[in-house]
């Protein structure tokens, strides 16, 4: 079965593949803003991550004899390295999910590619990095300005700003210490110690508040209230991590292998337009200055990532 699913991710086009797993993703994400309704987005994200670590953990399985040496004989400076990834990503996906309680989801994917793009920017020598972070900022600040000049009372936008602005940055750190980690073998097993780390930092804030809220919700949720609904919720909440996490991370691992960096970002750069599409069916509806601050972006994206070669 392994060996068909990996057949199959090696023969259809690396592009139809992002563009399905930024539908399924999208999808799953705007599954959790609904959950949001019934569980606040912190406690939801705790559980994200959670089930994306024990998926991860029962998958790799780091504590078998044949890895443990390669996995957990390390000098504090490594161990410094999984930990600041772990924490990274779970930052990010936190973030990110404060952000898109306050705003819309294409508006929060498009400003989290200042992320990647401030690194290109950091680790580049040519022209590309800087014109594109430039046209990112117009779109950014397009789209923050129009936002926070015209609230609509759904959230508040400036609270997202700044989450979707530190998600971004860490996505940034992500990247940097992933690509770092990744150099040195056994990506997948490092990137399963690092999340279950960051997942027992996160724990230590959400954890105990994340449980009590799923056996007892809110006040204000609605059919989570129902005898069977904390039961239902986690069911989804398992569902969205499993779409929206680990899947991608798993596949990610065999569609990076058939494409330069460079091409697999550009390709990215569909993201945030696949996120307004899903958005449409939660009912947001962009303007069209917020498309074309959202366009900026994914063309910063095309013209910084474009001209790289390895």
């Amino acid at each position: 079965m392994k060996r068909a699913v990996v057949d199959v991710l090696n023969r259809v086009p690396v592009v139809v593949i992002v563009v399905c797993e930024a539908i399924v993703i999208y999808s799953a994400t705007a599954i959790a803003k609904l959950a949001f309704t019934q569980l606040d987005p912190l406690y939801a994200v705790w559980y994200r991550v959670g089930f994306m670590a024990v998926l991860l953990l029962l998958w790799r399985r780091p504590w078998y004899a044949a890895k443990r040496a390669h996995l957990f004989h390390r000098d504090a400076r490594s161990w410094g390295w999984v930990v600041l990834l772990g924490v990274s990503l779970v930052l990010m996906n936190t973030m990110f999910y404060v952000a898109i309680s306050n705003m819309d989801m294409g508006i929060a994917v498009a400003i989290e590619f200042v992320g990647p793009l401030s690194v290109a920017v950091i680790t580049g020598h040519s022209w590309r990095e800087r014109v594109g972070i430039a046209i990112a900022a117009v779109g950014v600040v397009l789209l923050a300005g129009i936002s926070l000049a015209n609230p609509d009372g759904n959230g508040n936008f400036l609270i997202g700003l700044i989450a979707i602005l530190i998600g971004g940055s860490m996505w940034g750190v992500y990247i940097v210490t992933g690509r770092h980690i990744a150099s040195g073998g056994n990506s997948l097993d490092n990137l399963c110690i690092a999340i279950a780390i960051g997942w027992a930092l996160q724990s230590l804030f959400l954890g105990v508040p994340a449980v009590r809220h799923l056996v007892h919700p809110k006040a204000s949720a609605t059919w989570a209230l129902e005898p069977a609904g904390p039961l239902k919720l986690f069911g989804l909440l398992f569902v969205v991590s499993l779409l929206a996490s680990f899947f991608p991370y798993v596949i990610e691992q065999v569609t990076m292998r058939r494409v330069t960096p460079a091409a697999f970002s550009v390709m990215q750069s569909i993201n945030p337009a696949v996120a307004i599409a899903v958005g449409l069916f939660l009912g947001e509806i962009p303007g069209v200055a917020e498309m074309i601050g959202v366009g900026l972006v994914i063309l910063a994206v095309i013209v910084t990532f474009s001209g790289d070669n390895d």
